[in-house]
């Protein structure tokens, strides 16, 4: 009898444990689910099933598995902001994570890490993430943010989305609920503008030029359309509220344009020079901020299609600025100056006469304590090579920009970054094929300071600006024509590589 009294007081001990463990609150990766307002995260037909919790090697599954084909589209569930962007890639995969405005945290998991149609793991970033997928950057419900893949442990499989929810303290909860009641739709959303970007274009995709100009005592930034876009020149404030608007060549050309900005008339109000791009000929023409014509010539034979850059300033002191051109790719390496009229004043070949990679140019204009100079750069297939020069054409300094293999090219700029000095500094960025890698450099090539812009992926082409007080402005190209001022989009990464864009491999 004693043993059966022992056995029930263990038995009712065990009972009592049980009904305890029924009430006590459940651990917090395994909370009840809530039911987040959502867009489906992929586009298109997917499987995917309740696998929150499931057990792995040395913990339990903190989300759902939505299985697809690689390179499907991901969208951004809500409306917030990028809270974080894994680049370069670590050993778990290329991922992201989005805040709502509610301080909730979707997470995107095993992001594409491969080339398109293959499994080579070399895909980079340009082929994770899209654009202006970046730490900080808005996004829209909806959106695209990336592509479907099989990076970090998820090889073995088969590519998929592992899709988290994450409260604001952080706990992750089931999000199969917030997944069957989300919205589908059948295309992503429109990017929305970020805040401290300029888009003169909207979402027109060619880029654009660039240049800043003086109208009347206040600096405002002028753009020309890039390749596809027409011949559309605009004047912007520096908040973005477009000021003028004009076409520089017929409207149907779709070559892209140049733009310089100088006084050429001495009143102290500048003028807009444009240079036609590839197919319309090395027209030149010069306008008002209004656009009202003041001048027209041809830099270089009628028949060359190669499209001219141009720049402009006083050459020699007389109040006047001169224009300088430089011939697009195809022309040899042939840079001209000429008076406001088309009258040719000197010209030169910056490089072999034998490259036809284009080059283009900037100026330092003449002042009472130090002369001109012109500076040049290879656009293709010359290196990143940046010689200057005075205006006969007498060689002064000369350097690469970035390593002497690259054939993306280069563009120029000029700006005084440290007026206490009083001397110039040279600007450069890739032309095509490049990071976003801003560089400074002394008259004489020596290396002051660095700048990034855009995502740290991103392989493009830069155009630069910059305003008196030392201002870089950068417009990409090939993606919507969106200006910055330089490291305004750039947040380190908590994943940082060491070395050089050229070196990454993506």
């Amino acid at each position: 009898m004693k043993k059966f009294v022992i056995f029930s007081h263990r038995a009712l001990l065990m009972v009592f444990c049980l009904l305890v463990n029924m009430w006590a609150p459940l651990p917090a990766m395994v909370r009840a689910a809530e039911v987040r307002s959502i867009v489906f995260p992929v586009l298109g037909d997917v499987s995917y099933g309740d696998d929150f919790g499931a057990p792995r090697v040395d913990h339990t599954h903190e989300g759902n598995d939505i299985m697809a084909p690689k390179m499907r589209p991901l969208v951004a569930a809500v409306d917030g902001v990028v809270n974080w962007v894994q680049y370069p890639e670590p050993d778990w995969g290329y991922a992201i994570a989005l805040s709502d405005n509610d301080g909730y945290q979707y997470w995107y998991l095993h992001v594409n890490n491969d080339d398109p149609g293959t499994d080579d793991g070399q895909g980079g970033g340009l082929n994770a993430y899209a654009l202006d997928i970046i730490d900080g950057a808005t996004v829209a419900k909806g959106q695209l943010i990336g592509w479907v893949g099989d990076s970090g442990n998820a090889e073995s499989t088969g590519s998929h989305l592992h899709f988290e929810i994450h409260t604001p303290d952080g706990t992750p909860f089931n999000p199969f609920e917030s997944l069957q009641a989300a919205e589908r739709i059948t295309a992503p959303a429109e990017e929305p503008k970020q805040p401290n970007e300029i888009l003169p274009y909207g979402n027109f995709k060619g880029g654009a030029s660039l240049a800043i100009g003086n109208f009347g005592g206040e600096e405002m930034i002028v753009s020309g359309a890039g390749p596809g876009g027409g011949p559309h020149v605009k004047v912007t404030s520096q908040d973005g509220t477009v000021l003028a608007s004009f076409m520089a060549y017929a409207p149907n050309f779709k070559g892209g344009v140049d733009v310089a900005t100088a006084d050429i008339d001495g009143d102290g109000i500048d003028e807009i020079i444009t240079g036609a791009g590839p197919g319309g000929g090395p027209h030149v023409r010069i306008f008002t901020a209004d656009g009202q014509v003041r001048g027209s010539f041809f830099a270089y034979a009628l028949g060359f299609q190669g499209g001219v850059r141009v720049t402009a300033g006083d050459l020699d002191n007389d109040g006047n600025a001169e224009i300088i051109t430089g011939a697009g790719p195809g022309g040899g390496p042939h840079v001209r100056i000429f008076k406001a009229d088309g009258t040719v004043v000197d010209g030169f070949m910056a490089y072999a006469p034998d490259f036809k990679g284009g080059v283009d140019v900037a100026l330092k204009p003449a002042s009472l304590t130090s002369a001109a100079q012109i500076v040049t750069s290879a656009l293709s297939n010359g290196g990143s090579h940046v010689r200057t020069f005075d205006l006969f054409g007498n060689p002064k300094a000369s350097f690469f920009a970035y390593d002497a293999n690259f054939r993306g090219g280069v563009k120029v700029a000029l700006a005084n970054i440290d007026p206490a000095t009083g001397a110039f500094d040279i600007i450069t960025v890739p032309a095509s094929k490049g990071g976003p890698d801003i560089r400074v450099f002394s008259s004489l090539g020596m290396p002051k300071s660095s700048f990034e812009s855009f995502e740290p992926w991103w392989r493009g082409g830069y155009e630069a600006a910059t305003a008196e007080n030392g201002a870089i402005y950068i417009a990409a190209n090939g993606r919507r024509a969106s200006i910055r001022i330089a490291g305004s989009t750039y947040n380190p990464n908590p994943n940082p590589r060491h070395g050089h864009w050229w070196e990454w491999g993506d």
